[in-house]
């Protein structure tokens, strides 16, 4: 039985589109304006009476920055799963922030961490 092939529990998906709807911030109704569906067939995915389809669960996806996973398994688990890793992330954020000037001394200091010790 392949994945599409696969029946998957509609209730579980509401319940994880609640929670990130929730987590974000928005009503049904700014949910279903921003999906441009009704109030109503958000509250039917929510409650699970209707399974979300998958051209909606990739928009969702995009706009919670989840994977389908989170939809289909109930893995909360990011679309990136780079950012986990290492703080890379927030050194990507702080550099954001830099100034030009801050930027050329930050690769100046980059290079001299980088050097080999030299044997005297």
């Amino acid at each position: 039985m392949g994945t599409q092939d696969k029946v998957f529990d509609a209730k579980v998906m509401g319940k994880q589109l609640k929670i990130l709807r929730k987590k974000i911030g928005k009503n049904q109704e700014e949910l279903a304006e921003y999906l441009n569906l009704s109030t109503e067939t958000i509250s039917h995915y929510e409650r699970g009476i209707r399974p979300i389809p998958h051209d909606i669960i990739i928009i969702l996806c995009q706009e919670f920055n989840v994977s389908a996973d989170n939809f289909y398994f109930e893995k909360d688990k990011p679309l990136d799963d780079n950012e986990k890793d290492s703080g890379v992330d927030e050194f990507t954020k702080e550099m954001q922030q830099c100034t030009d000037f801050e930027k050329k001394q930050l690769m100046e200091m980059l290079k001299i961490l980088r050097m080999k010790p030299v044997a005297v």
